[in-house]
């Protein structure tokens, strides 16, 4: 999305914003239907049909905004989102995907006066007013978070967002138990919120490891291309010792995306572990393929090198890291061993 693009678009949609009871210019027209290609999504196929037979339907605009939103086309999404106030600026609704949509871009101040918009014309509005709490959250206002996500909480008690971001701010806040009782209060209204199970694991990876495998696992049993989950789970499995179960849960993140750098990383180490060296070097090789100034995955493919016996080229690997990164002390104590 070029800057000229989205500029234009917050200018339009703030005006909205600033002058909800005035039409749009007609200048502004709607984004223009979407030619269907041979290999089109067959949804935004549809939906370009949906459009094209009733071309002044807002909430058309607004389903094939929030389907531009999922595949995280936000330029598009913003677009319709335009075409959405030119023909109704009435929905409460409409304004928090506006809303959202300029989170997504990094819009904070916009998101904040469309949301407050939407507030004003549905106060009960629950996501609404949970959403200004994540904006403060973001801009580390825990106070004014706790205060919006409450006023959320008060419109919908069983908002199971409004727990997950009053957990949030409680882990901000280093009050882990308060945290946890949040995160377990949004689970119970929303048994499928994969991102709670998410930091119900993350905040107990160290008191209470086979709890958060727990956790974890109900995330990935949820969301199997949860590359997150696949990889604390695996982090937590290799520091028990489970190095098999680990390389499992690492050998599906490459699978879903093989240049993932610390599933890569973890591999080689697993494989240097194991004195399968040849393999470690292969791995490490990876790594510094994606990141070529990887230090540490430098260092282990010097350090398989050596311990399979060839000193020249493990102390090429030690030079190259500690160029790159000097007083690296592996990598020194790495030169001296091999003098």
């Amino acid at each position: 999305m070029t800057k000229l693009l989205r500029f234009t678009l917050l200018i339009t949609l703030s005006t909205v914003v600033l002058f909800t009871s005035c039409k749009q210019k007609k200048s502004q027209e709607p984004l223009e239907e979407r030619v269907a290609a041979p290999d089109i999504d067959p949804e935004l196929a549809e939906l370009n049909r949906k459009v094209r037979r009733a071309p002044t339907d807002a909430s058309l605009y607004h389903e094939r905004a929030l389907y531009y939103k999922s595949k995280q086309q936000y330029d598009f999404a913003l677009v319709d989102m335009r075409s959405v106030f030119k023909y109704d600026t009435t929905n409460a609704n409409y304004f928090y995907t506006a809303a959202d949509l300029f989170i997504k871009v990094g819009a904070f101040d916009q998101a904040d006066d469309v949301l407050l918009v939407a507030i004003g014309k549905n106060p009960n509005l629950a996501k609404a007013h949970v959403k200004r709490g994540e904006l403060a959250f973001y801009n580390k206002m825990y106070n004014s978070a706790m205060k919006y996500i409450n006023d959320g909480l008060k419109a919908d008690v069983n908002f199971a967002e409004g727990y997950f971001w009053k957990g949030m701010v409680y882990l901000e806040q280093k009050n882990i138990e308060k945290a946890i009782s949040s995160f377990l209060t949004s689970i119970e209204q929303d048994p499928e919120y994969t991102e709670a199970y998410m930091q119900l694991a993350l905040a107990q990876m160290e008191s209470n490891p086979k709890l958060a495998h727990q956790y974890l696992t109900n995330v990935i049993k949820l969301d199997e291309g949860h590359q997150e989950a696949y990889y604390a789970r695996g982090m937590l499995l290799q520091e028990q010792g489970y190095s098999d179960s680990a390389q499992a849960d690492y050998d599906k993140i490459l699978s879903i995306n093989p240049q993932h750098l610390d599933a890569t990383y973890n591999t080689g180490y697993i494989h240097l572990l194991e004195k399968r060296y040849d393999n470690a070097i292969v791995w490490f090789s990876k790594v510094l393929q994606i990141d070529g100034k990887h230090v540490r995955a430098m260092y282990n493919r010097g350090l398989a090198y050596e311990l399979k016996g060839d000193k020249e080229a493990a102390q090429k690997e030690f030079r190259e890291a500690l160029r790159l990164e000097p007083g690296f002390d592996l990598a020194l104590r790495g030169i001296n061993r091999l003098r």
